[in-house]
């Protein structure tokens, strides 16, 4: 097993229109409850705020890959794909793959071939004759692509933080890699990276918030009127 990864394998978490009702494996408790009540929030309220044009847009929504900053989970990065989706009842719900990896958040976002996986594994469960416990199988043996080119040294400070100009001690070899990772976190406490493919009403993209994405402008996500929902 690659030293970057923590959990034995990809976790799951959501509704699927196999099951009946919400699942979820693989992913510590609270990994779990911050995606669950994220993800039930920004349902609700985004449903409010578009109205009857909620159901198309969610249904049809892009496939979001994440990278969360470990202060997010108080344990690791979490990585994964996020899918809209729906159980056997009609209940609208999103479903999540994901996994704890040991790297920083950036580094996942930098190589993302992992996406791959994940998206087609979050993808599968929508497929006409699917079967869960093949499924299962599949999800257990995705393990090939997390291994990272890039690491970080760590070791990028300021010489004087209260200079307009960044000057920096360069008493080592400051790597791109370190310099965009400092960059990034003297605007973010907890870095959260979020990139799609798009689709009809989401051009491709990736952004950085400030922890999770604010609930009340979680609708961009769907129709990308980001100016319209405050971004």
């Amino acid at each position: 097993m690659p030293s970057d990864v923590v959990t034995p394998g990809w976790g799951y978490i959501g509704k699927i229109p196999a099951k009946g009702d919400f699942i979820k494996h693989g992913l510590p408790k609270y990994c779990a409850n911050v995606l669950h009540d994220w993800q039930q929030a920004v349902i609700a309220v985004s449903r409010e705020q578009l109205q009857d044009r909620w159901q198309a847009l969610y249904l049809n929504a892009p496939i979001w890959n994440f990278s969360f900053d470990a202060s997010i989970t108080g344990e690791s990065t979490l990585i994964g794909s996020m899918i809209p989706s729906v159980d056997a009842a009609g209940r609208y719900f999103f479903f999540t793959v994901a996994r704890l990896v040991e790297e920083h958040a950036l580094a996942y976002w930098q190589h993302r071939v992992w996406a791959e996986d994940s998206q087609a594994l979050a993808l599968a469960v929508l497929e006409d004759g699917f079967s869960f416990d093949h499924w299962l199988n599949r999800l257990s043996s995705a393990n090939d692509n997390l291994a990272l080119n890039r690491k970080f040294s760590g070791q990028v400070s300021l010489k004087n933080a209260e200079c307009e100009s960044l000057i920096f001690k360069e008493y080592a070899e400051i790597g791109a890699d370190d310099l965009l990772k400092f960059l990034i976190n003297e605007k973010y406490n907890k870095p959260c990276y979020w990139w799609t493919d798009g689709n009809d009403t989401v051009e491709p993209l990736m952004f950085i918030s400030e922890g999770l994405p604010p609930i009340g402008k979680y609708a961009a996500m769907l129709d990308g009127q980001w100016a319209k929902w405050n971004w």
